[in-house]
């Protein structure tokens, strides 16, 4: 009996070879897939702890909680976040640095499961306020750039700034640094000598009206040093004419035209009338009559 061979078509199989190739691609491309499924959930590869160090004022487990939720979920669906060598670092940044109050924050893997998280805090050091009578106020730190916004402060905790022709906004510089801090001795100055100051009010051109505790207002131009203010203030209250003059019982003095000094008194009177006596004079003419 003759041995029958039966013989597949060219066709079939190119087709039966294809078909096995194809179940070789997928079988490598699943282990693939199960190799980085579970290996990058492996316990020694996956972010496990967070520290949070610096700040004095803002509660590291607000700033934990917010980097937590950045470790959260997957790339693609496959990878998670925690992933020690795919974590996400600039998203971590950019939410802390998205607190109020925050700057200059850095994240460092420093273990191969832990993150660190640095950062410094701004410290307020005035208000940049919308208007003089307005409650709406950005805080600004010590260089006088505005960094976050204000709760509603009574009282004279910090000094407020107001200056016209520019909206308070976060991240604006109020004035410059050589100015604000010439502004802020001038305040500390004057309150050397119980003139303390509630209100510095900025114009465009560079004048400066200083409002004073208990009423009156001091003019003066921001390029003058605070101490030759002070000087020339201090040299119209030694005189005969204004010595009684103190908070509460002039309208302004103006010193911003050299020894040229301008001041407007409010005589307080009864309601039904009102009268203002106005007197100018010049600090030689004032040092000339003591």
């Amino acid at each position: 009996m003759k041995n029958r061979r039966r013989l597949i078509d060219a066709d079939t199989l190119v087709l039966l070879k294809q078909i096995g190739i194809g179940l070789l691609v997928i079988g490598v491309v699943a282990l693939v897939f199960s190799a980085i499924w579970y290996g990058t959930r492996l316990s020694v590869l996956t972010i496990s702890s967070v520290h949070i160090e610096g700040g004095e004022t803002v509660r590291h487990d607000i700033v934990r909680e917010k980097v937590e939720g950045r470790l959260e979920g997957t790339y693609l669906g496959l990878i998670p976040k925690r992933f020690a060598w795919l974590y996400p670092k600039e998203e971590i940044t950019e939410t802390v640095n998205s607190i109020e109050r925050l700057h200059n924050v850095k994240v460092v893997r420093k273990r191969r499961t832990e993150i660190f998280v640095t950062f410094d805090e701004y410290r307020p050091r005035a208000l940049w306020c919308k208007s003089v009578e307005g409650e709406e106020c950005l805080f600004v730190d010590t260089t006088g750039y505005a960094f976050g916004s204000a709760p509603k402060l009574s009282g004279g905790s910090f000094l407020r700034f107001v200056k016209n022709g520019e909206e308070a906004e976060v991240g604006n510089q109020l004035a410059s640094q050589a100015e604000f801090d010439s502004l802020l001795m001038l305040a500390d100055l004057l309150a050397g000598h119980d003139w303390y100051v509630s209100h510095i009010e900025l114009d465009q051109v560079g004048d400066v009206f200083i409002k004073i505790v208990g009423g009156g207002e001091l003019k003066v131009v921001a390029s003058e040093s605070p101490e030759k203010i002070l000087e020339n203030l201090l040299t119209v209250l030694a005189s005969e004419d204004f010595s009684h003059i103190k908070p509460g019982n002039f309208q302004y003095i103006d010193l911003r035209f050299g020894n040229k000094v301008f001041v407007n008194e409010e005589i307080a009177v009864p309601e039904e009338e009102t009268a203002i006596e106005s007197a100018s004079s010049t600090i030689e003419d004032i040092t000339s009559d003591n």
